[in-house]
């Protein structure tokens, strides 16, 4: 069977146990709905909002989760290298220098080699390898055979994602923003045909402090003392982005932002 284009979701990142329950009520009936051919979601926080748990992982692969991109949390919990290793479909920023597991993924979509890399920006963030040079490297070897490549780039600056997403424009199919767990309302088109987004949001409480319940990070913020964390589950959504992309042109021809 021949597709014009793939519809590809992507869900921000996922907080604890409100945002495993979105996913559970809402993603199938979306992906019927919008005939989505390939979901990639953030799970860096899906373990009470830090860390991820290979019954997690088990879980997101059977809601019908197909890639799972992650961020600097991603090694919160002990047996994270193990996980990287036994589960392809599970990234960790491929800019650590020597970790476990892969950056990157490639799987066939409706007959389109599609590749999916994850990034960790450096502004406000630990110190890690240069995303625009590890980048500029996998597209040169690793992923070179991919028709399609779709980036999340975990990073803290605006500014830094942007100017990624330029630098890369026509290079790559598309990049997302992931890590502040705020939905942009920046979604564009560039010059050369990469889709771009700032932050796709969270799946999770809406009702919160970046999907932390904010009476702990409140009293954090104010008193500078250590107090857990705990995942909100006020006015929960499940966000992200639906990008339709040409299968010939292999560029992004609509993005739109959801909420649900």
């Amino acid at each position: 069977m021949s597709y014009n284009y793939l519809n590809v979701l992507m869900l921000g990142d996922i907080i604890g146990m409100p945002g495993v329950k979105q996913i559970f009520l809402k993603l199938a009936e979306l992906k019927k709905k919008e005939k989505i051919n390939l979901v990639i979601a953030n799970c860096e926080n899906s373990d009470e909002g830090f860390g991820v748990t290979e019954e997690n992982i088990t879980t997101f692969k059977n809601y019908g989760i197909d890639v799972l991109t992650s961020g600097n949390h991603i090694w919160s919990n002990d047996n994270a290298s193990d996980l990287l290793n036994k589960y392809d479909f599970v990234l960790r920023p491929a800019n650590y220098p020597n970790a476990a597991g892969k950056g990157y993924w490639m799987g066939d979509i409706c007959g389109i080699t599609v590749g999916v890399v994850n990034l960790l920006g450096r502004y406000f963030m630990i110190p890690v390898d240069c995303p625009f040079q590890t980048l500029s490297k996998l597209l040169k070897k690793e992923i070179k055979k991919c028709s399609v490549i779709i980036v999340d780039f975990h990073a803290e600056y605006f500014q830094e994602k942007i100017t990624f997403a330029y630098d890369f424009d026509g290079q790559i199919t598309l990049l997302f923003g992931t890590h502040t767990h705020v939905q942009t309302a920046d979604e564009m088109i560039l010059p050369k045909g990469t889709g771009y987004i700032t932050d796709i949001g969270l799946c999770g409480g809406l009702d919160s402090i970046i999907g932390m319940k904010k009476e702990e990070v409140l009293e954090k913020m104010i008193n500078q003392i250590i107090v857990p964390y705990i995942p909100s589950e006020e006015n929960c959504v499940m966000q992200g982005i639906i990008a339709r992309i040409d299968t010939v042109s292999k560029k992004v021809i609509e993005i739109k932002r959801i909420s649900i």
